[in-house]
């Protein structure tokens, strides 16, 4: 989600934890929900005023590329307009090792040689790219934009 679409009508904090006791009490009490979900960072989305919380991004989602549905969701229940969510690439597959061995996961990032994959459970794993099949490591190249 381009941060520019968030930013037509709300607020956006980003909580460090350096920053968090110059926040607003809405901002404080999203921290200590259930929605944050983990350690910080975290990113707060306000509406204009910082006196409603729309919604959290918590920092595993950050790094999740489906990691945004929540927000979306609740943007558009802020805004009054019904979520409509868009066909995403990334769906859980059956990625091989290059011994044949069979994970069900969805593509999250690749950098460096490094795929990670949240696994069906939620648990995020890494490998070397170079360890996945010749098609897993297609599909790397696919998903990541041949980066």
């Amino acid at each position: 989600m381009a941060i520019e679409e968030l930013k037509k009508d709300t607020v956006i904090i980003f909580i460090s934890g350096l920053n968090l006791h110059k926040t607003p009490q809405v901002v404080q009490d999203a921290i200590a929900s259930d929605e944050a979900a983990g350690p910080t960072p975290i990113v707060a989305v306000c509406d204009s005023s910082v006196e409603k919380l729309i919604g959290v991004i918590p920092y595993f989602n950050m790094k999740d590329v489906n990691g945004f549905t929540g927000i979306r969701k609740a943007l558009g229940e802020y805004r009054g307009i019904p979520y409509q969510p868009t066909e995403s690439r990334y769906q859980l597959e059956n990625w091989k090792d290059r011994r044949g061995r069979g994970i069900i996961a969805t593509y999250v990032t690749s950098a460096s040689g490094i795929v990670t994959l949240r696994l069906q459970n939620g648990k995020l794993s890494t490998m070397a790219i170079s360890n996945l099949s010749e098609s897993g490591r297609k599909r790397v190249e696919e998903l990541s934009g041949g980066q």
